[in-house]
């Protein structure tokens, strides 16, 4: 297993991986973009391919097993300060995620992990959260953040093992198939606790 860097190329498994990530909530986003007959997964792959935005290929490692993707991570440096102007332009589903991350400004933000169901249980989130870690120092930040569900037990069991601990929530607003209710937590770890 080998970690590289994202290429505009990767494009489509960046977004079938973030939707991933994302329980369904980038694919219905995505469905309300959509014109022109295009999938809401072409729309995904158009803006993983994107030079720039939070989910941009730009900001993405991807983990390489026999030559195919089997995970990525995108992560990013949040502004500081974190501007929620124009918040009310953002759909419903969406504004708590950039009020918890208007909480955490300068922290390394890990807006999406994901692994194939097949390579799981073998050490690609680790590598990627190592790498996380890694870019985090190399940009000078202190702290690691991220949001999960917290219904997302599995998720939220392994982010307190690697040390990172919920500061904040806020109640999810669900989505056509949302496979839970419940609150987004925020969590964070300060690089200098492991």
């Amino acid at each position: 297993m080998r970690l590289r860097d994202a290429t505009r190329a990767d494009a489509r498994d960046l977004a079938y991986l973030i939707n991933l990530a994302g329980e369904g909530l980038p694919e219905t986003l995505w469905g309300q973009m959509a014109e022109g007959g295009k999938s809401p997964l072409e729309v995904g792959a158009e803006r993983a391919g994107r030079e720039e935005g939070g989910f941009s290929y730009r900001h993405a490692r991807v983990c390489i097993e026999r030559g195919r993707i089997v995970g990525m991570i995108i992560a990013y440096r949040l502004p500081d300060p974190c501007d929620l102007d124009d918040l009310d332009d953002a759909p419903g589903t969406v504004q708590p995620l950039l009020r918890l991350e208007a909480r955490v400004p300068g922290s390394w933000y890990i807006n999406g992990i994901a692994t194939l169901p097949a390579a799981r249980r073998k050490g690609v989130g680790r590598l990627m959260m190592a790498q996380a870690e890694a870019s985090a120092i190399g940009a000078g930040c202190h702290e690691l953040s991220l949001i999960v569900a917290e219904e997302n037990r599995t998720a939220c069991a392994i982010y307190r093992r690697l040390g990172f601990r919920e500061i904040a929530s806020l109640p999810l607003v669900p989505w056509p198939g949302c496979p839970h209710g419940g609150r987004w937590l925020l969590m964070t770890r300060r690089l200098e606790d492991r």
